[in-house]
């Protein structure tokens, strides 16, 4: 498939998990890529991924909680791949703590990065999207988003905020041909996830096998998901095929949520 050839896409938190995935569905799919992440420890590996599709990539360490760092980073993207067609919002933080003992720090960690950083990323691309005649933007927000969870007050209401932006921006931007859609993953394989199953391990007083088995119970497709399971989703949402996709909070999560 080469839906995507000759479009530029940016993906943050491009370094593990979800955002990997969708940079490595990306480029299969013909993209180039520019790869944000504040820790630039994977991405070359990462950037190693896109280019065995022969696409065009370069990474850019970026704290997307840091406006300028973002705008330097938009900048840096249209002098070395010319223009933004595609941007992606994946990166993401998470911690599971009980409400009653969860800090300001807690909740101002999670909403910053999850919530502001996908705020600030939206803000900066969107005359770039226009001036080229639009653009297609792809929130990662949750089922979180749409459900609320126990241990995840800050998460639910950074998710949330995500899938509020979208509805808005969709709104706001179809005018200039620019498409906004949320994807809510349900439980994706990644190594956040896996701390996370230890977490609540901790909390339930429960192993981490009995943990990840108690919650692919709850799956109808029974298993978790996986990174490029959610890139495939992106990659659609990206491509002309969406055009008429706008607004929506789409669940990828194997029928864990159904609305």
């Amino acid at each position: 498939m080469s839906q995507l050839t000759g479009k530029i896409a940016i993906v943050t938190g491009a370094g593990q998990g979800i955002g990997r995935g969708v940079a490595s569905v990306l480029a299969s799919r013909g993209a180039d890529v520019a790869l944000w992440d504040k820790d630039k420890t994977n991405l070359s590996a990462v950037a190693d991924e896109v280019r065995r599709f022969e696409r065009r990539c370069f990474t850019v360490e970026v704290d997307v909680t840091n406006a300028h760092a973002v705008e330097k980073a938009a900048k840096l993207t249209l002098e070395r791949l010319g223009r933004i067609d595609i941007l992606v919002n994946s990166a993401g933080v998470h911690s599971s703590v009980l409400f009653r003992n969860m800090s300001e720090s807690d909740w101002d960690l999670v909403n910053e990065v999850n919530a502001k950083g996908t705020f600030l990323c939206c803000r900066i691309v969107v005359d770039a999207m226009i001036s080229r005649g639009g653009g297609k933007i792809i929130n990662i927000a949750s089922d979180a988003g749409k459900t609320g969870h126990a241990t995840e007050a800050h998460y639910a209401a950074s998710k949330h905020a995500v899938i509020g932006l979208t509805k808005v921006l969709a709104l706001e931007l179809a005018q200039y041909n620019i498409r906004v859609n949320a994807i809510c993953p349900g439980y994706a394989d990644t190594p956040m996830l896996r701390r996370i199953f230890g977490e609540l391990a901790k909390i339930e007083n429960k192993s981490e096998d009995q943990i990840i088995k108690e919650i692919i119970a709850t799956i109808p497709v029974g298993r978790l998901g996986t990174p490029e399971d959610i890139g495939k989703v992106v990659a659609f949402l990206a491509s002309d095929d969406a055009d008429y996709v706008n607004g929506q909070s789409i669940g990828v999560c194997g029928g864990l949520e159904m609305h």
